[in-house]
């Protein structure tokens, strides 16, 4: 059991009796205020500087105040600033749906954690794809709400404009049943129309693409193929990265530069690289969102929901070179970031098996979707 912060309580944490989530266990990525508790955005020196939480944070409160029980605080990627689930300074929580490789992040701890203990749910945070991934890379059930759903006070900000509260479970009842609590516009409307993104199918293995193409043509027989957008996917993750890192910039480095944290080399690289990056850059780069935007909502309307492998590949193998976790870095990030940037929801179940591991399927819907696809998950 490798995936729990050094610091996290001894003793559970429970408010309530009663509510809908009653006696269910959950882990919590080490991200936000508990009460009582301090925080390391998985950094030991932001810890030792960092002060114990008045209270809860809200989105918290409410999972607490219907009877949840906090079982754990969980490791994550150092400042939430990588997609891979390795931490230099706390370990690097197992991976037992795939031994041997990486959990995938940030929110590693609590989706690996989920694989090595019978807990009901974790709950972790999305930006650029760190729900989703360690959902695809662990055969969970995971979610990136719509960016706004749920509040985000009192949880330490990466990039604001990105930054979502997300949750993983094994189990898919259990899984709704978070939506109920965080997403109050639940109510029966089905799915009519879904299509398979092609231009993201593209981007992955052929082990993968067989493996997917096989399930549609069991699950769907006859489905139609869209292309999400025009732009080169190159392109969209790389306006991404411009955004997210002028955002750190301003919400992240100020600390940094200001308490000078000993910062695995990985970490401080990127770090440095978003330190780097002009305003002008970041007007550019969200011009572009815009019109990426405007061309997604073209081909993917508000009735279509689209269908594709949550990442390229399965979990890769630990302990990667620098150069290798660059590599992988880009190819994840070239299918995740047009969910952050539209602001859309994406939710990936455990779906496929491969050589290595899992590959999860992803559902993407239009903005405020959340709760059809949580009610339609038996479709897939």
């Amino acid at each position: 059991m490798n995936f729990l912060m050094p610091h996290s309580p001894k003793k559970t944490i429970r408010l309530s009796n009663k509510g809908i989530l009653n006696g269910k266990t959950f882990l919590l990525k080490d991200m936000c205020d508990v009460r009582g508790l301090k925080c390391s955005c998985g950094n030991p020196d932001f810890y030792k500087k960092c002060t114990p939480a008045k209270d809860f944070a809200p989105f918290l409160k409410q999972i607490l105040d219907e009877g949840a029980i906090l079982q754990g605080i969980t490791i994550c990627d150092e400042f939430f600033y990588s997609i891979i689930g390795e931490n230099k300074h706390y370990g690097t929580p197992s991976n037992k749906s795939a031994p041997g490789c990486v959990p995938g992040g940030s929110s590693s701890g609590s989706a690996a954690g989920l694989t090595q203990k019978n807990i009901d749910f974790s709950i972790g945070s999305d930006t650029g794809g760190s729900v989703r991934v360690p959902a695809s890379f662990c055969g969970l059930y995971g979610i990136r709400p719509t960016h706004g759903r749920i509040n985000t006070d009192n949880v330490y900000p990466m990039a604001p404009s990105l930054d979502t509260i997300g949750w993983f479970s094994k189990n898919i009842n259990t899984f709704k049943l978070l939506g109920t609590v965080f997403l109050k516009n639940i109510k029966e409307k089905s799915i009519e129309t879904i299509v398979i993104a092609q231009d993201l199918l593209d981007l992955t293995t052929e082990e993968v693409k067989t493996k997917f193409n096989e399930y549609c043509n069991y699950k769907f027989g006859n489905i139609k193929k869209i292309n999400l957008n025009h732009f080169k996917k190159d392109i969209i993750s790389d306006k991404f990265r411009i955004i997210q890192g002028f955002e750190v910039q301003k919400n992240v480095i100020p600390w940094i530069l200001k308490n000078n944290p000993k910062i695995s080399s990985e970490i401080n690289s990127r770090l440095e690289m978003a330190n780097k990056i002009s305003e002008k850059e970041y007007l550019k780069a969200i011009e572009f969102k815009n019109k990426l935007v405007a061309n997604l909502n073209e081909n993917l309307t508000s009735e279509m929901f689209a269908i594709f492998p949550t990442t390229p590949f399965s979990a890769p193998k630990l302990s990667m070179s620098q150069k290798k976790s660059l590599e992988v870095r880009k190819k994840i990030m070239m299918m995740t970031s047009i969910s952050g940037l539209s602001s859309r929801p994406q939710v990936s179940i455990p779906k496929f098996i491969m050589k290595n591991g899992p590959v999860g399927l992803s559902i993407l819907g239009s903005k405020n979707t959340d709760e059809v696809i949580l009610q339609n998950l038996h479709k897939f």
